[in-house]
């Protein structure tokens, strides 16, 4: 690592000075490539929307947050705003810890105007409460993501 430093141009006179750098680099290198896990890499529209329906029928905030476009739209019964995927993750796991979902069932699905597409769903609470449910996916540089989720009592 000295003989990396030294060729980058980088003079260490002591020992210490080495080491910080060193933990420096490491620190930034990590910082880099940590939020390579933060989003998943959907390639398709098909596989995003199962990894949705999937996540929301076993109540999994972290899944579907990993599915987010960044900002992402969450619409419920009492809110509406476009949030940071680390608000979204806030706002979604209050939601679902207050109506865990009980069950979730497809109604449609399909393509809505300019190439996103879209599922509209039903969602019983563990309490008893009925939601229809609609996500709306975009293509972002070839990835699909969840750009919004709507959870509208009914």
């Amino acid at each position: 690592m000295r003989k990396l430093l030294n060729n980058m141009g980088i003079e260490n006179k002591n020992r210490n000075m080495t080491n910080f750098t060193i933990s420096s680099l490491v620190v930034i290198v990590l910082l880099a490539i940590l939020p390579i896990g933060v989003s998943a890499q959907f390639s398709s529209v098909a596989e995003a929307k199962e990894h949705c329906i999937k996540a929301l029928k076993n109540n999994d905030v972290d899944a579907l947050v990993k599915s987010f476009s960044d900002p992402v739209e969450i619409t419920l019964p009492e809110s509406e705003n476009s949030y940071s995927k680390t608000q979204a993750a806030m706002v979604l796991r209050k939601f679902l810890n207050e109506n865990k979902v009980n069950t979730f069932s497809v109604k449609q699905s399909g393509k809505s105007t300019g190439g996103s597409e879209f599922i509209i769903g039903d969602m019983t609470t563990t309490t008893g409460k009925n939601y229809q449910v609609y996500f709306l996916i975009t293509i972002i540089n070839e990835k699909a993501f969840l750009h919004l989720i709507e959870f509208e009592l009914i």
